[in-house]
């Protein structure tokens, strides 16, 4: 199987996966084994769908990363995003079903347990743009989950009043993190436009969302999954906000999961500008690592976040700079620019699977040079970047 932009999918290809609506997670649109033709890949952009993924026997080992009980949680987890969203919208005074949320939350923490080779952000979970907020919420709530999952001895330390035992569950940290910006969809509808227009979070009135949705939710969830409403804007650097009666916050004054949170968030919306292409994830991690934005975030988490956050996510179509395809299909976690790769043929004979495998390249091993120039089309050759010392995985595991 084979991991496609869906701008690049031709005719004839077969999905190796069901493509299920972007708003309407439960709803599958093709089935699998479905034979593309040119006005379906046309009805399916329109939609909002990005990415699919087609029959490649020579890559079907990379099923591993898309285990079927992960990509149900998920689904059900948009699902639940998309109902309450819609109830809100319709009807202000709309009640939330919490237990649904909750149980949702219960199954995808459970099957990242059992599927932890499934534990890598592979991007999207449902279509849309910068724009979308179920797209949004449920991405944030899915990565957040993976880096929690990562954190569990950080988290023990980091929550010392609570049992062990306890500390180190994150399903009240998925929780927070889908509600995080409920308090969005109960602003005041000129306030609501101008951020869906411009992605201004400077607005005043924006601001006040935080604190609006921690009054929602307050009493009706878990005070740390609360507490991830109120703070998610909080930077450890002092310099983020939770609205205008709300002190500023700063280092372990803001709880762990709306410090995991507050990451999650903002690498989706640096990856997802408004009005504008989608950012390949290496330029987004990249960014990451740059001191004026680093020094906003919890290291650990910032961290964790490269442990799950491939720069090339395995299935992605790369170009190589000797100008021959690649698939990614393992990343290195202390070389995250230089995936394991393995050769196929250019996109235009990918209609046609092969079943033998071509060449396989780990790139960490730095072979005449040989880099990544393009991802899933983009050109990312400019954003390569070599990890830092301190964030390398051999140095992580007894801090965490």
């Amino acid at each position: 199987m084979l991991r496609v932009d869906l701008r690049s999918a031709k005719q004839d290809m077969e999905l190796a996966l069901p493509v299920r609506h972007p708003q309407a997670a439960n709803q599958v649109l093709l089935k699998v084994g479905y034979g593309l033709e040119t006005g379906t890949i046309d009805r399916l952009l329109q939609l909002g769908v990005r990415t699919i993924w087609v029959r490649y026997p020579a890559l079907d080992y990379l099923e591993k990363y898309v285990d079927s009980e992960v990509v149900q949680a998920q689904a059900q987890v948009i699902s639940e995003v998309t109902d309450t969203f819609e109830q809100v919208q319709r009807k202000s005074t709309a009640k939330m079903n919490y237990d649904a949320y909750t149980s949702s939350i219960d199954k995808m923490v459970d099957a990242l347990v059992n599927n932890p080779q499934a534990a890598i952000f592979l991007g999207d979970m449902a279509g849309g743009d910068g724009k979308d907020m179920i797209r949004h919420a449920s991405t944030v709530a899915y990565l957040s989950l993976l880096i929690g999952l990562k954190l569990e001895g950080y988290l023990v330390k980091q929550r010392k009043h609570v049992d062990p035992s306890r500390a180190k569950e994150v399903n009240s940290l998925g929780l927070g993190a889908i509600l995080h910006d409920m308090g969005i969809l109960h602003l005041e509808d000129e306030v609501a436009r101008r951020y869906r227009e411009t992605g201004d979070d400077t607005d005043a009135p924006f601001r006040e969302h935080t604190a609006l949705g921690y009054q929602i939710v307050r009493g009706n969830i878990e005070p740390s999954a609360a507490t991830v409403v109120l703070n998610h804007h909080q930077r450890v650097d002092g310099s983020g906000y939770g609205g205008s009666q709300v002190p500023v916050l700063e280092g372990t004054r803001i709880h762990i999961f709306a410090r995991i949170v507050a990451l999650a968030d903002y690498f989706d919306e640096v990856q997802y500008p408004v009005n504008d292409e989608p950012i390949p994830a290496a330029t987004v991690l990249k960014h990451l690592l740059a001191d004026d934005v680093a020094g906003r975030f919890d290291e650990q988490v910032l961290r964790a976040l490269f442990t799950v956050v491939s720069a090339f996510a395995p299935g992605s179509m790369l170009q190589l700079s000797d100008e021959r395809y690649a698939v990614a299909i393992d990343h290195n976690t202390n070389e995250p620019c230089r995936p394991t790769v393995q050769i196929i043929p250019p996109p235009d004979s990918l209609a046609t699977p092969s079943a033998e495998p071509d060449e396989t390249i780990d790139l960490a091993e730095g072979q005449n040079g040989l880099h990544v120039v393009t991802c899933d089309g983009q050109p990312v050759a400019d954003d390569l970047f070599e990890l830092p010392d301190h964030m390398r995985s051999d140095m992580l595991a007894a801090q965490w």
